[in-house]
């Protein structure tokens, strides 16, 4: 086998199991890895728990200090990629020097939004992406007793509740009318926003944050566009990321919104692989472009593209929204189309237990969606269902939400990795459909 000259441009999630797929299949093939970040392989995901103080500094990394070493990779951290040159197969980087690849593969990952409001460039306005942006969100400045924080998706829900573990006072400023526009219907939104409540966080939905308030260049307060104000010395704005692409304007990829990829994680360029946050992917469900920043779609993503910079042949598939998360004891899972109501050619089923609920949305008798809160037991299962594309009739489906059979129950992380794990009854089995 030729050696072959691998490079990576991100430590994050997407880059390291990359790497660990490409040393499974070549033993031999130089790695390269350039990463902006001091240090690589450290999980964005558990920064809120590093706030909250459940977690060690250590603990934010998901390989050990020996990873690098074990797979082999010689690595140039603390440096900015500036341009990729195709042609040459050459990155030019922020030190001045330069890398050649055989196989590339970018992971550069994606950066906050941060929105036009004036007052912005006042001192303890953040938005969370790494340690630093948590460190100084923490340290320095006016003593820290209420934050605001702009958006009410996951990121930023789950930020708020670890805050307020630190005894701190949170307010979350949604401008949409519900919580996690992507992902919530309107009823989870209001289960959501109970149980924050009932656990001290300020919420505000359908608002909209138009100044940023200073006293002696320190924020102090965010003003409402209908005349309201909330006094603050911190404001979070978590509304969403935008992919890391800057450095490759002029390089012949092909960017939209991200760096477009195929199921093989594959750019219009030969040799060339993008993994993680700074992709765009087709959702298997719609076939649309999105951008699927999650940590799940980042790992698997890279395991792709490492495998098939390789040599594999690996597909990526299920490619659709799929969140997961635990507020104040309210567990949340939610997975590809929400719709709101049933209309031709989608059924949407809700069960409401009060506290909790369940709800599946249907097109062509196949799961194209589904909510869970509260009551999460079914989640893995419904999930493997909607991966497999089983089909099931309106009976079945209004059967399968109303159960407490303990075979149903599946964790999540399960049913998305292994599909079924147990016999299932004759009216639900695929096996009984010719679908073993």
């Amino acid at each position: 086998m030729e050696e072959l000259k691998y490079l990576i441009i991100g430590s994050g999630p997407a880059g390291v199991f990359a790497a660990e797929a490409i040393r499974t299949r070549d033993g031999e093939g130089a790695i390269a890895m350039v990463s902006e970040d001091e240090n690589p392989a450290r999980s964005p995901v558990l920064l809120t728990y590093w706030m909250a103080g459940r977690l060690s500094q250590e603990k934010l990394f998901f390989r050990g200090p020996s990873w690098i070493e074990r797979t082999r990779i010689g690595l140039r951290s603390g440096t900015k990629s500036v341009s990729l040159d195709s042609l040459s197969r050459k990155l030019k980087l922020s030190d001045g020097g330069e890398i050649s690849y055989d196989r590339l593969l970018i992971a550069t990952g994606a950066s906050p939004i941060s929105l036009p409001i004036p007052g912005k460039e006042s001192g303890g306005v953040a938005s969370l992406r790494n340690q630093r942006d948590a460190e100084r969100i923490l340290q320095g400045g006016p003593d820290l007793r209420e934050i605001v924080i702009i958006g009410g998706g996951f990121i930023g829900l789950k930020l708020a509740c670890h805050l307020k573990e630190r005894g701190l006072q949170v307010m979350v400023l949604e401008k949409e009318p519900k919580l996690a526009a992507r992902m919530f219907d309107l009823k989870a939104s209001r289960l959501v926003e109970e149980k924050l409540r009932e656990g001290g966080l300020g919420i505000e939905t359908d608002v909209e944050v138009v100044e940023i308030l200073n006293k002696e260049g320190w924020v102090s307060g965010v003003r409402l566009k209908d005349g309201r104000l909330f006094s603050c010395q911190r404001v979070i704005e978590a509304v969403g990321v935008r992919p890391n692409t800057q450095f490759l304007n002029g390089s012949g990829i092909d960017l939209e919104g991200g760096v477009l990829v195929n199921e093989r994680m594959e750019t219009n360029l030969p040799g060339v692989y993008a993994a993680g946050d700074v992709t765009m992917t087709k959702d298997s469900i719609n076939s649309e472009w999105v951008n699927n920043a999650t940590w799940s779609a980042a790992t698997r993503q890279g395991r792709v593209a490492g495998s098939n910079m390789a040599g594999g042949d690996q597909r990526y598939i299920h490619n659709f929204n799929l969140n997961s998360v635990d507020l104040f004891g309210l567990r949340v899972v939610a997975a590809g189309h929400p719709f709101y109501e049933s209309k031709p050619g989608i059924d949407v089923f809700i069960h409401d237990q009060g506290k909790s609920c369940r709800k599946v949305v249907i097109r062509e008798g196949r799961l194209i969606g589904f909510i869970s809160v509260g009551d999460v037991s079914k989640a893995g299962f419904v999930l493997s269902l909607m991966k497999r594309g089983i089909e099931l009739s309106r009976d079945e489906w209004d059967r399968l939400l109303s159960s407490r059979t303990p075979q149903y129950e599946l964790p999540p992380h399960l049913g998305f990795k292994h599909g079924f794990l147990f016999p299932l009854t004759p009216s639900l089995s695929p096996l009984g459909r010719g679908e073993g």
